[in-house]
């Protein structure tokens, strides 16, 4: 075997990415709350970045022109002091109120609700209640489902932590008579039932309350069922007795954790301002409140010329210019890109904005990503958690997006156009007789020429929840 050095040439196509389209990629799929994050970071750590002051926006005269530049003269460059950059990280950028701007960070965090685990035992320990019982609510609290029951009764809970089941059942009646009377139910029968009791420990009830009560003890599958004749004629009862005895059940909880869960609900604030124009048509604008105007500083230069003679100096102040104006670049590109793809899809779908849902035609991200020229990853990235605040709501962009089905009297159907035709149809049927999932089919085959299967149907109507048609049949 002989060893040798040998060359060969070989052609080959490569996919490389820059650290600027690398960045730029990243900036572009931002929500606006992480891209003011981003910024926020950008400026602590780039000394060569700034936000724009309101008084540095162009005045309106010769005068003002001239007065703004004797009063926003480029700081002296302190070369030393920015050398010091090159030994430690930058220091955090901070105003002159920053103590204040701290304070009321902290003012505008709003309180938390006091319907949570740990309120709960506050109040049992502001009862003097024993230290025994309130590391048993603890433990209970621990063994509870996100609905707030016990599936497998304090029993399991007893046999795990090896505590009396007499002591852990006193510390759920505590819970009890602090939060809610359900909790640690083992089933929604269960749970319902409790609610009863705790009821009827407060006031007398009638008869109606007799039999929801017979319903939940004796008959609650077929309540679930929506067997309502069947019941009525069990217990030798007219429906309307039993629909108002299951009206108050309506009316109790059926999680009785639901007071404890937080609310994740956030106010959504939207990037694109969608108007009608007065003739016809929409004004499409980017909502830029909030965001700051972020800038080259003016001594950039300068400091990067005062350098010259310190080649690792410049070279470290070369790279941190460089990397801020690729920052500028990227959220730059960031709102021309999403500016023009909200207008395409503003143009695709000035039907849906202007006369609601079942006007939404089909669109697919290719489409939109081929008349604004770009990748279909680039519109994927850029609608990503962006909303748009329109004539039918604060929406999100990716639901300007829909799938369409043929119809046979030609064009297509988006799929949101056939849901809010489903539903339509269902608002508008005899309640005592409702439509099946089969008898919709051929009405959106008949009346509208829409062909869609009978899975398909159930599926949209699984997905606006709304239940079948045994389920929605009303007794009266």
């Amino acid at each position: 075997m002989r060893l040798e050095y040998t060359q060969n040439l070989k052609l080959e196509q490569r996919l490389s990415q820059s650290p600027q389209m690398i960045q730029a990629m990243q900036i572009l799929q931002l929500t606006t709350p992480e891209l003011l994050d981003r910024i926020a970071a950008e400026l602590e750590e780039n000394p060569f970045l700034e936000t724009a002051e309101p008084e540095d926006a162009a005045p309106n005269n010769s005068e003002a022109s001239d007065a703004s530049e004797t009063d926003h003269e480029p700081d002296p460059v302190d070369i030393e002091s920015i050398g010091n950059l090159l030994e430690s990280a930058p220091a955090p950028r901070s105003g002159g109120r920053a103590e204040d701007s701290d304070y009321d960070f902290v003012q505008n965090v709003a309180a938390p609700e006091m319907h949570t685990e740990d309120s709960v035992l506050a109040e049992l320990r502001m009862r003097a209640e024993e230290p025994s019982l309130i590391r048993n609510a603890e433990l209970i609290f621990r063994f509870l489902d996100p609905r707030g029951f016990l599936s497998d009764g304090l029993e399991e809970v007893a046999e795990v932590s090896h505590q009396p089941l007499a002591e852990l059942r006193q510390a759920l009646q505590a819970i009890r008579q602090v939060a809610h009377p359900a909790i640690g139910a083992r089933d929604l029968r269960e749970c319902f039932l409790l609610q009863l009791d705790a009821l009827e420990a407060q006031k007398h009830l009638g008869e109606d309350h007799y039999i929801a009560r017979k319903i939940l003890v004796d008959y609650f599958d077929d309540l679930l069922a929506n067997r309502i004749p069947q019941i009525a004629k069990a217990e030798d009862l007219s429906l309307e007795e039993v629909r108002h005895a299951i009206e108050i059940l309506a009316l109790f909880d059926s999680r009785p954790m639901g007071e404890f869960e937080a609310d994740y609900n956030q106010v959504i604030t939207p990037d694109v301002l969608i108007t009608e124009d007065g003739e016809g048509g929409f004004r499409v604008r980017l909502v830029r409140d909030g965001v700051p105007e972020v800038r080259l500083t003016r001594s950039a230069q300068e400091a990067l010329e005062q350098a010259k003679n310190d080649k690792r100096l410049h070279a470290f102040l070369l790279k941190k210019i460089e990397r801020a104006r690729w920052f500028l670049d990227a959220v730059n590109q960031r709102r021309e890109t999403l500016l023009r793809i909200s207008k395409e899809l503003v143009h695709r779908q000035k039907d849906f904005l202007t006369y609601g849902p079942e006007r939404m035609a089909p669109l697919k991200m290719q489409e939109v990503a081929d008349a604004v020229g770009v990748h279909i990853s680039t519109v994927s990235r850029a609608i990503r958690g962006k909303y748009a605040q329109t004539p039918q709501g604060i929406l999100a962009l990716k639901g300007f997006f829909s799938g369409g089905q043929a119809s046979s009297r030609g064009g297509s159907c988006s799929r949101v156009a056939i849901q809010e035709r489903i539903k339509e149809i269902i608002q508008a049927e005899d309640k005592a007789h409702p439509l099946s999932d089969e008898e919709i089919v051929r009405i959106l085959r008949e009346r509208d020429g829409t062909r869609v299967a009978r899975r398909t149907v159930t599926k949209y109507r699984q997905a606006m929840d709304i239940p079948s048609s045994t389920m929605r049949r009303s007794y009266s």
